[in-house]
């Protein structure tokens, strides 16, 4: 089992457009401390500010999730559907954590 964490870019209705950043950890512990170490400093991709009305809707926040690797190259891995995952947002300068949907 690892765990993989992310700082993603949402656009609009909570929708996940892309990961700005990605790191593999050997404990969920690891993983949230890097989303708490990363997400802080995160900034959007320079193609957001480029969009007709900018930054606006955009949003960045961190994920953790639970997975292993299915088969022989690093592209197996695979979500462990039966684990919760953790989603966090950065409000008022402080991480705000809540299981994932």
């Amino acid at each position: 089992m690892t765990w993989r964490s992310a700082i993603l870019l949402g656009i609009g209705d909570d929708d996940t457009v892309e990961a700005v950043a990605e790191s593999e950890h050997d404990s969920e512990q690891a993983a949230r401390a890097w989303v708490e170490e990363h997400l802080p400093d995160a900034s959007f991709p320079e193609w957001v500010a480029r969009r007709q009305h900018g930054t606006a809707g955009a949003f960045l926040f961190g994920q953790v999730q639970r997975g292993y690797y299915s088969g022989e190259n690093d592209d197996d891995w695979e979500l462990d559907h039966d684990a919760s995952g953790w989603d966090a947002d950065l409000v008022d300068g402080v991480i705000r954590w809540r299981a994932a949907a």
